[in-house]
């Protein structure tokens, strides 16, 4: 898309004599040929020598923009652009103005919109436009529809990009000159939106005919490539892409999109640091082309500029593949342009997660002896190790109201971004279909999942900063959410008996973790297919209910073995170590010897060692020959 045109014939322009309607001839003329500098040096001849005119000050301010060596940028056009805009209001009010001399004006604003990437800005103007098409010039009418199309796909609104693409059908079946100019532009259009839709019938039918009209150009090979992609054909979607011409007439920058878009395909392909080479590479491709772009009007850089798009990419690979460092620094910065995603909050959260997480590692790792051995004393065979007694393990507490708004990768950020994610979800209890944005991906059409993962992730957070009072109200809130996956579900009564036993009420702590409760969460009919997947929708059979899906299996059985863990832990910790030592005795009889965990040796050993059983906790420690440096249980 270019700037349009404003130039029109002298009778729309409020002047007279020969002299002047040849000066405008000459200005369209030389606007045409793109010799920006003399068209606005001609108009400020008409300027001067005619009444102030509010057209001619807008066909300055596009040639002053356009012009070769201009210093101006978009924001200087739209700032000037709307000040023409007022002007005619204002002129409007005393008289009438043409209704497509404001189209022009209103479609360049909608123009500089989608250049800016404020795609919402930009289709409420062109809506706005699209209910008065109809008296509109011809060209202009296409100009409107292409970029609302535009607009609707960038921003995944399909309803609204099939009723223009269908309104655009009847326009090219009535002039079929005109329609065959476009014919390979609405085919284009039509298989993003049918793949958009995932309607992949109708969309294989719309490549066929872009490879028809256009040949094998870049674009109908990248759709062709996105096409497989959505197959899951990964290797002919590689195929395609390669067999792509280097360089494409819409000024895009082939390279950018090539290494973005292979990154994408081995993410799926689950081989997530190749996706990190492709995507870091894509990220060099991008900021190379920007520099290179033309100076003087950035229109262009604006437009092949994915900066964003790729750091949103880039950083859910690198915290796919383990480095949540990396990738919190991507996604923060992505978070300035898409605030409005609760995905996106949640992953930055997941990677602040991580970094303390191996930062508590690596402490851990160091710091093992020194936390465990207090002294040494003797020498020989006088020689004596003192322990410590005393564990600082407690995490120091933080205040709901003390949050930092510094994006650094701390459990008290995760805790804000959480909230965020938390606020941009419609309620829980709200009725109706659901459709959050979710640029720069698509719209979320179900949140039970979403809200699940962050209500877990937000009740770990909490428990990590040492406030159990609000860990408990989204743990509770998790596992009565019958929508949510089980594993997560699971996790919610482990994390609420957790916190319930911080604050000494042991005897919640226990219905919590009671195998009742645990099984009417395991049997639910409710069970989802899937765990909340990152950034992807797949197609499946849905699960038999009542039945506990395959790919939750495990997930499922270890949250298990922690929450009867913890019931043993709590019931020693409430002096009933007869019925804890039952019930870890039970448990063990089902898991061979190679499933048995460490802890649950330990609190078997530690049981015997309570109830005086020295010999039989030092038989149990041989037998097992378990590693005495263990991390503590958690949760």
């Amino acid at each position: 898309y270019y700037i349009t045109n404003n130039l029109r014939i002298a009778s729309d322009l409020i002047m007279t004599g020969e002299e002047t309607i040849n000066t405008v001839e000459v200005a369209k003329n030389q606007f045409d040929e793109g010799r920006y500098s003399e068209c606005l040096t001609t108009l400020t001849t008409m300027n001067t020598t005619s009444a102030l005119n509010i057209k001619v000050q807008l066909n300055m301010i596009l040639c002053s923009y356009l012009k070769k060596g201009s210093e101006h940028d978009l924001e200087w056009l739209l700032d000037n652009l709307y000040t023409v805009e007022g002007k005619m209001s204002k002129e409007s009010e005393e008289e009438e103005i043409d209704e497509v001399e404001k189209a022009v004006l209103l479609y360049n604003i909608a123009l500089v919109h989608f250049q800016t990437k404020n795609f919402d800005k930009a289709v409420i103007i062109l809506e706005k436009l699209f209910k008065l098409i109809e008296p509109l010039e011809e060209g202009l009418v296409y100009k409107i529809c292409f970029l609302l199309v535009e607009c609707y796909l960038s921003t995944y609104q399909t309803e609204g990009a099939a009723i223009v693409v269908y309104y655009l059908d009847k326009q090219m079946a009535t002039k079929s000159a005109d329609g065959e100019i476009h014919k390979a532009r609405m085919h284009q259009y039509k298989t993003r939106l049918f793949a958009q839709q995932k309607c992949l019938k109708a969309c294989k039918r719309e490549i066929k005919n872009v490879l028809s009209v256009s040949g094998t150009t870049a674009s109908s090979l990248f759709l062709k490539s996105e096409f497989e992609y959505l197959r899951n054909n990964f290797k002919k979607s590689c195929k395609l892409l390669n067999s792509a011409p280097k360089s494409c007439p819409s000024k895009e920058h082939i390279p950018t999109l090539y290494y973005n878009n292979f990154g994408c395909m081995h993410f799926k392909m689950k081989k997530y640091n190749l996706g990190v080479l492709y995507l870091s590479q894509s990220l060099e491709a991008n900021t190379k082309a920007v520099k290179a772009a033309p100076q003087g009007c950035n229109s262009t850089m604006y437009s092949i500029n994915h900066h964003y798009q790729i750091l949103y990419n880039y950083g859910i690979v690198l915290l796919h593949a383990g480095q949540p460092k990396a990738a919190f620094n991507c996604l923060s910065q992505a978070a300035t342009v898409y605030s409005r995603n609760p995905r996106l909050w949640l992953r930055i959260a997941e990677c602040a997660i991580g970094v303390v997480k191996q930062s508590q590692e690596n402490e851990q790792i160091q710091n093992c002896k020194s936390s465990t051995v207090k002294a040494i004393v003797g020498s020989g065979i006088y020689r004596k190790t003192i322990l410590n007694t005393n564990f600082q393990n407690q995490p120091k507490k933080c205040s709901a109201g003390l949050l930092s708004e510094e994006p650094t990768p701390s459990l008290t950020y995760a805790a804000l971004c959480l909230n965020n994610a938390l606020e941009l979800l419609p309620p829980s209890n709200s009725g109706g279909p659901v459709n959050v944005s979710a640029l720069p991906a698509a719209p979320l059409k179900e949140v039970s999942k979403l809200r699940a993962s962050i209500l877990c992730n937000l009740a770990y957070v909490w428990l990590g900063l040492g406030d159990p009072l609000q860990a408990l109200k989204p743990a509770q809130e998790l596992f009565s959410l019958t929508a949510a996956p089980v594993n997560l579900r699971l996790l919610g009564s482990v994390y609420a008996a957790e916190a319930l036993i911080l604050l000494n009420r042991n005897n919640e702590a226990t219905n919590c973790l009671a195998p009742e409760f645990v099984g009417a969460i395991i049997n639910s009919t409710n069970c989802q297919s899937k765990t909340n997947e990152d950034d992807a929708s797949s197609t499946g059979s849905s699960p038999i209910p009542g039945k506990v899906p395959a790919t939750q299996e495990m997930m499922v059985q270890d949250v298990h073995n922690i929450i009867i863990l913890n019931s043993v832990a709590l019931y020693c910790m409430k002096r009933d170590l007869n019925r804890a030592k039952r019930i870890l005795a039970q448990h063990l009889s089902t898991l061979s010897d190679e499933e048995i965990p460490a802890q649950a040796t330990m609190l078997l050993v530690y049981i015997e060692l309570r109830q005086g059983n020295t010999e039989a906790a030092l038989s149990i420690l041989k037998q097992q020959q378990i590693n005495l440096q263990l991390p503590a249980l958690t949760t």
